[in-house]
C-alpha cells in the first residue's frame, strides 16, 4: 500500500525532502507519493525573522508510522483513505492561528462532538432522538474534515474528524458522518452518524 504525504508548515518556508529541493511550503503544503516502508528526511527553511531551520525524521514500516522525530517538530494526523498529514514546526515561530474554533460553531456535527468531547449535557439537544445518542468510539479531539473519505456508502451533508492519539505527535482521525434534518430558523439536527476508521 502506498501513502501519500501532505507536508506543510504554520510557517512559510522552503522544504527539502531526502536532499531534493522542494521549493516553498505553507500551510496549504505540498503533496508526495511514498512506499509502504520508506525513510523519509525533509528539512524546513523558515521565511519568517527569528525562525530556525529544523531537519525531521520520517520512517514507514507497512504504511504506518514507525518513527517521528524530532516530537516537538513534527506532527502527524493519519487521515482516511491513507492521507499522512505532516506539520513541520521551526523553533522560534509563532503558533498558527486556527480555524477550527469558528468551524465549530458552523456545524450541527462538529458542535455536538465537540460538545460530547467536554461532556456537556447540552450535546443530545443537537440529536433528532437524544435517548437514542450513537455509540461513538473514544477520541481526544474533533477537527474539520480536510480530506473527504473515499469510501462513504452514501451522501453524507455533514462530515468532520474523530482525532485518536496513538504517540505524542501522532494521531489518525476517523471519518464521522452525518445526515441531518432542517430544525427551523437555519439550525439543524443530526439524524444519523457513521464512523469510517482510518486505515491502517
Amino acid at each position: 500500500m502506498h501513502r501519500v504525504l501532505w507536508i506543510e508548515s504554520a510557517t512559510r518556508g522552503v522544504l527539502v525532502v531526502n536532499g531534493c529541493f522542494c521549493g516553498p511550503v505553507d500551510a496549504q503544503g505540498q503533496a508526495f507519493p511514498a512506499s509502504e516502508n520508506a525513510e523519509i528526511y525533509m528539512q524546513l527553511f523558515p521565511l519568517a525573522p527569528g525562525a530556525q531551520p529544523v531537519t525531521v525524521e520520517l520512517v514507514l514500516e507497512k504504511g504506518g508510522i514507525a518513527k517521528l522525530s524530532p516530537q516537538d517538530s513534527a506532527y502527524a494526523l493519519i487521515w482516511p483513505d491513507g492521507i499522512i498529514q505532516l506539520e513541520l514546526r521551526a523553533q522560534g515561530q509563532e503558533e498558527a492561528a486556527r480555524e477550527e474554533a469558528s468551524q465549530v460553531t458552523q456545524s450541527a456535527l462538529l458542535r455536538y462532538l465537540a460538545l460530547r468531547l467536554a461532556q456537556d449535557g447540552s450535546a443530545p439537544q443537537l440529536l433528532m432522538r437524544p435517548q437514542d445518542a450513537p455509540a461513538l468510539p473514544e477520541y481526544d479531539a474533533v477537527v474539520p474534515m480536510r480530506f473527504l473519505p473515499l469510501r462513504a456508502p452514501e451522501r453524507f451533508d455533514e462530515r468532520a474528524g474523530l482525532v485518536r492519539r496513538i504517540a505524542p505527535n501522532v494521531a489518525r482521525v476517523d471519518a464521522a458522518l452525518a445526515v441531518t434534518a432542517p430544525a427551523g430558523q437555519g439550525h439543524r439536527l443530526i439524524e444519523r452518524i457513521e464512523v469510517l476508521p482510518a486505515l491502517a
